[in-house]
């Protein structure tokens, strides 16, 4: 198989970010609301702003 598609979710050289309620990789956030926000493609819930880099 070509690259490692799959392998090691969340591993260190990973340049997003984990998502704080599974561990996954992050993609995007979908801001629903001023406080309510939507991580994936994980779908879990987190606030908007959270995951913002510096």
């Amino acid at each position: 198989m070509k690259g490692d598609v799959g392998a090691s979710p969340g591993r260190d050289s990973s340049p997003l970010p984990d998502c704080p309620s599974c561990g996954d990789p992050v993609s995007f956030v979908t801001v629903t609301g001023p406080h309510t926000g939507s991580a994936s493609p994980c779908g879990c819930s987190v606030p908007p702003g959270l995951l913002e880099r510096d």
